[in-house]
């Protein structure tokens, strides 16, 4: 690439987008820093070429972010081997105490104007460099954080630190702004610090809650302030606690309103919160498209509407009759029922307008507990003239012949399903099932609801559902007349889910090409069935999750009936356990496996850490040439370097990477090695 190309000030214009920190990153004080993150150093655009390398570096440093000791080491050896480098330096963010380099970093960076400083420092942790260099810059704004959540730290490192900065803060002579982290019940020893800070000409206090403002109003009012800032967003009931009666401090605050929150107030006078403000129209008398004809009126409202409606809101249907004629049928596309109750009333609206019908795409039961509909429900007594729950549900789905979806789709959006819902879920009866799959099998993509019946169930019923792509099967039912299943039925089954079911319903899939099939999810009920439904469609599966308790039955097994599977998921009801070395080294390479993923719990302990310890340093996937990640659902990454140094994950995670495998946490992130001091 040659350096001539663009000029410095548009390549300048081209990477600040990449290499600035937003002011409002620089001075969160949230419990969390917002740079406890895994990605790339912005540092790599400095080595994409020469000129980026020139101008990418005033950039860089401009704001200047600490987290580590090793990091504090290296910008210190930096600065002394380039003293100019410092002079970028404006914005300072130091977490934690980081020894020695402190004062070094202090002492080449006279242009600072920002600083950030925690109290969150513990005995391990030496705050002497900072001390001693502290009295070397000059800062307009100093932010101090302290976190909320836990006791404030009392230890000789945070006790130095405070008495040097009661000390050296009456000596910056630019101190203007303070974003103060205390409140009025905190310890004697920390607010030791505000009479030096109040002698300061600050025009800007910061604060970090409502609670604080009474006692931070008292103890700053001898200070020219002109702005105190609420930082937490506040709820209706905090900005009810504000002293309105004070009009000089009413002035002087600045907040924003919680996001989530709604106004009691706007609700009582009927002014609703969630659509914007519009000027009514100069025509008191306009109606939209009145010289359109009508059907072209209907089919662009009714669009509007269709986007409008979800999640169902009744408002739109009482706007007007035309409103209420076009929107009924997108009210009424995606039905959710939270009482079994209802199930009567949806019944009835059906059947005097069976036009409704034909425009249900998806119904979903989500109350809570069990429900069975079946004949024998001596629990039912509907009112005279009302129909039961049982012949509801008949009459529903005989009608609905157009559904898209039934049961509840939270089931199935993720491969690596969660089951601790599985036992509050309402169940159909086995003739409920039969009833859907012949009045919609033709359109149903979807079902993930629990089936039941006293009766022996017809594997032909499958047949029916020639549409289906997701099936999540809930039932302990045994399947009869297994062999006269037509191996053709399911024919667009891409991902099956058997959360729990009778060993015969495997018999009956082990009969059927399904050959869409390319997702499976395997409960925690082993049988022989599992190894002859693998050795049928095992070889057409990418994705594959089995219990713990599965797969140490089948055990190394797994990769020769499923030779291409590019996702393996070992889930657990409980804690996850580690897997034998054996199981995962099978007797050939298995070049399609990219991830194994664990999903289960993890509780720390002395006898768990060993056993994860034995496995991941016999770990060698010599056969595994393609897995490149092992992802474990429980673990979520420290976000301090004293909890890094102490977290067996991390430890974990750099054995696997020396043999080019990632270690992934819930959310999906990487395990990137740390800067580490030599």
């Amino acid at each position: 690439m040659l350096d001539n190309l663009l000029p410095d000030e548009l390549i300048s214009e081209i990477l600040s987008p990449a290499l600035k920190i937003p002011d409002e990153l620089f001075s969160d004080t949230k419990n969390i820093s917002p740079f406890a993150t895994y990605g790339e150093s912005t540092s790599a655009y400095l080595l994409v070429c020469k000129s980026w390398l020139r101008v990418a570096t005033p950039l860089l440093y401009n704001v200047v972010v600490l987290r580590s000791k090793a990091q504090a080491k290296a910008l210190a050896t930096a600065l002394s081997a380039n003293s100019q480098l410092g002079h970028f330096i404006k914005k300072l963010r130091v977490e934690g105490g980081f020894g020695p380099p402190m004062q070094n970093i202090l002492r080449c960076s006279p242009n600072v104007t920002d600083l950030f400083l925690t109290l969150d420092i513990y005995s391990s942790d030496n705050t002497g460099g900072l001390c001693r260099g502290l009295s070397l810059v000059n800062p307009s704004r100093f932010i101090l954080h302290q976190d909320s959540r836990h006791k404030p730290l009392d230890n000789k490192a945070v006790s130095q630190l405070l008495a040097t900065l009661s000390k050296c803060v009456v000596k910056w002579t630019n101190l203007v702004v303070f974003h103060c982290p205390f409140v009025e019940h905190s310890p004697p020893f920390q607010q030791a610090l505000l009479p030096a800070v109040t002698t300061k000409p600050l025009h800007t206090l910061s604060i970090p809650s409502i609670p604080a403002l009474s006692w931070a109003y008292h103890t700053f009012k001898a200070c020219p302030l002109k702005t105190i800032l609420i930082k937490d967003p506040l709820t209706f009931w905090d900005r009810s606690d504000i002293p309105e009666h004070d009009p000089i401090l009413m002035s002087l605050l600045k907040f924003t309103k919680h996001p989530t929150q709604f106004d009691p107030r706007a609700l009582r006078d009927g002014v609703t919160t969630d659509l914007p403000l519009i000027a009514p129209s100069l025509n008191p008398f306009f109606v939209p498209m009145a010289n359109a004809p009508k059907p072209v009126q209907d089919k662009i409202w009714s669009h509007i509407l269709s986007l409008a409606m979800p999640p169902r809101k009744l408002r739109f249907l009482l706007v007007s009759k035309t409103f209420h004629r076009l929107a009924l049928p997108h009210y009424y596309t995606h039905i959710v029922i939270r009482r079994s109750e209802d199930l009567p009333q949806l019944a009835s609206i059906l059947m005097r307008q069976p036009t409704l019908c034909s425009h249900i795409r998806g119904l979903t039961l989500s109350w809570y507990g069990w429900s069975e509909f079946r004949p024998d429900n001596s629990l039912e007594s509907p009112p005279e003239g009302q129909l039961s729950r049982t012949e509801s549900i008949f009459a529903i789905l005989s009608r609905t012949i157009n559904l898209s979806h039934f049961g509840n789709t939270r089931r199935a959006t993720d491969i690596s399903v969660t089951f601790s819902d599985l036992d509050r879920e309402p169940l159909i009866s086995w003739e409920a099932f039969e009833t859907l799959a012949r009045c919609s099998g033709s359109t149903l993509h979807h079902f993930s609801s629990p089936v039941f019946t006293r009766q022996h169930a017809t594997a032909t019923t499958f047949e029916n559902l020639k549409a289906l792509r997701i099936l999540v099967w809930s039932c302990v039912t045994a399947i009869s007349n297994v062999e006269n299943v037509s191996d053709a039925a399911l024919p667009n089954l891409e991902e099956l889910r058997i959360l729990y079911s009778d060993p015969s319903f495997l018999s009956v899939l082990s009969k059927m090409k399904l050959s869409s099939l390319k997702r499976a999810v395997l409960g925690d009920r082993y049988h022989a069935n599992v190894e002859t439904f693998l050795q049928t469609h095992g070889p057409k599966l990418s994705v594959i999750c089995i219990s713990h308790g599965t797969f140490s039955v089948i055990g190394v097994k797994l990769f020769d009936l499923c030779p291409n599977m590019a996702l393996l998921t070992l889930w657990s009801r409980f804690e996850i356990f580690a897997p034998s070395f054996k199981n995962l080294h099978p007797s050939r390479k298995v070049p399609s496996l990219l991830k194994i993923a664990f999903d289960g719990e993890y509780n720390l302990g002395k006898v768990k850490d060993s056993e994860w310890d034995i496995f991941f340093a016999n770990f060698k996937p010599q056969y595994l040439a393609g897995l490149r990640e092992l992802q474990f659902k429980c673990l979520k990454w420290p976000t301090t370097e004293r909890d890094i140094a102490k977290c067996s994950w991390v430890r974990w995670a750099e054995i696997m990477l020396a043999h080019g495998v990632h270690l992934i946490d819930s959310s999906g992130t990487k395990w990137r090695p740390r800067l580490k001091v030599k």
